[in-house]
This record gives structure tokens, sequence and C-alpha cells, in this order.
């Protein structure tokens, strides 16, 4: 399903122009790029990114991020290359990106899928609804849910940086899988090497070139997400329980960490929501 939004004479500052969902995608090449900003998530299958002569794969569980007027290519890798995609518009659209630390065109990796696809849904609800009341679409209701979506995405995401090689990206994109299937463990460096089929230095080494951060901050990264949204979804849960479920061996090494990452503690946060974008 793909449709278009009809926004008003007067442009919003952050205004909905695009949708798509569970869109089998075509070889896409655009010289000129496009007037406004592409969020893709792919859903399935993978898919190849090519900007400035730079080869990103995009794989399940990843995101494109594509600015304004980037001449770009993409195209399936697998035959059943499948994304949900948003185009969004405005005046404000690059200060909230900035803001948000999202600066460039890229792929990046969402740590928690399921942010896009509840925005999405809500997004379709809103079309469904003025189709079945035989009402126009309101521009303002898509606006918020587009600037929510983009302030819940930053907690989530990590710029992937673009690799020569395919064998390179997947094999990171495989120890990144495996870190999210296993972060409540006590993961370790000869496990991850050992599962990546290359030498602890080597990991370390190509993991800081992929993703611009060490492997032990990625972890921590992860684990501090998954914590957010457990803070958050679970207010009766205990502040112990939620470190060891998402990996912290102590509830102060937990609280340290924490701060450390997100600048509050992790009762400040629970009492405070809006903290989640900082």
């Amino acid at each position: 399903m793909m449709f278009h939004i009809q926004n008003p004479n007067r442009p919003l500052p952050l205004q909905l122009e695009l949708i798509g969902v569970d869109h089998h995608q075509e070889p896409i090449v655009r010289p000129g790029g496009m007037p406004f900003f592409q969020w893709f998530y792919c859903v399935k299958g993978q898919g190849e990114f090519i900007v400035n002569g730079q080869r990103s794969i995009i794989s399940q569980g990843q995101g494109l991020l594509i600015y304004p007027e980037i001449p770009h290519v993409y195209q399936a890798v697998s035959d059943d290359w499948t994304v949900h995609f948003i185009g969004f518009g405005g005046s404000a659209c690059r200060e909230i990106l900035h803001a948000l630390q999202m600066y460039e065109t890229g792929v990046y990796h969402l740590s928690i899928p399921e942010i896009f696809e509840r925005h999405l849904r809500t997004i379709c609800l809103i079309h469904d609804r003025s189709i079945s009341d035989h009402t126009k679409n309101d521009p303002l209701e898509f606006s918020r849910e587009c600037y929510g979506f983009l302030l819940d995405l930053c907690p989530s995401v990590s710029r992937i940086y673009p690799s020569a090689q395919k064998n390179t990206n997947e094999r990171i994109t495989s120890v990144i899988s495996y870190i999210e299937e296993h972060y409540a463990e006590d993961l370790s460096l000869d496990e991850l090497a050992a599962h990546a089929g290359l030498s602890r230095e080597y990991l370390c080494a190509l993991f800081k070139q992929t993703m611009q951060q060490t492997l032990s901050h990625f972890i921590l990264s992860i684990r501090v997400s998954r914590a957010r949204a457990l803070l958050l979804t679970h207010p009766d849960m205990k502040i112990l329980d939620i470190a060891h479920t998402c990996g912290f061996q102590s509830p102060s090494y937990f609280g340290k960490m924490f701060k450390r990452e997100t600048g509050v503690t992790p009762e400040t946060f629970r009492k405070s929501p809006s903290h989640s974008v900082q």
C-alpha cells in the first residue's frame, strides 16, 4: 500500500508527504534525489543503497534516511526485499534531525523496530478513518505523528557507515543481530569474535570502522535502549529487575551507565519520559 498526503497551500513546519507499507521495492535511480526527506525501514530481505560512490547493504531491521536532493540509487539484493517508508518535508525538518544527531543520508541500525511500526500503524489509521468518514485527511494529525516518530526514533538509532565490501557489512550485521538476541547475557569479546569468525582484534577494528563507535559502547547502548523501553512500559517493574533483564550485573552500575548515556537516573527518566530524546 502506498499513498500521498494532500497538504494545505500554506506549508507546515513538518508535514508528511508520502507513505508506503509492505512495499516490494523496485530498483530506483534518482540523479536529482527527491524534494523531501525519506525514511525507509527494511521489513524483509536485503537491498543495496549507493550514494556518493559508496555502497551499503540494508538488511532486515535497519533503516535508511535520505536527505532531499541527494542523488542516490537503491535496488534489491534479494528477491523478497520489502520496506515500509515515509516521506516528509517542511522548514523545520533539517533542524529537528540535526538536533536528534541524524546529520546525514545513510543507513541506520534500529534497536527498537517497534517504534516505526507503531507510528506507521497510527498514520494508516488516520488515513483509513478519513476514507470511512468521507472526510479530508487532517495534515496536522499527520504532522504530529511524524514529529512523534522522529523524537521516538532518536534514542534507538545508530549510524552504519558504508563499506566497500558486502561481506564486511554482513559480518557486522550478524554480530549486531547476535548482540540484540543475547544482550541480557554476559557477552564476551571471545564469544562475539567466534560468532563472526574473526579475531578479537580484527572484530573490534572492523566494528569501529563500520559503526563509528566501539563494540563495548554499542552493547551498552543496546542495553540502555532496552532499559528505557522497560522503564516506560513497565512502571511497576523494580529497577533491580530491569537492570538484570537488560544485562547489567548490578543496579549501581546500571544507574551509573544509564545516567552517563542519558543524562538522568533511571528513576528520573521513568518519572519524566520527555528525557527520552536527550
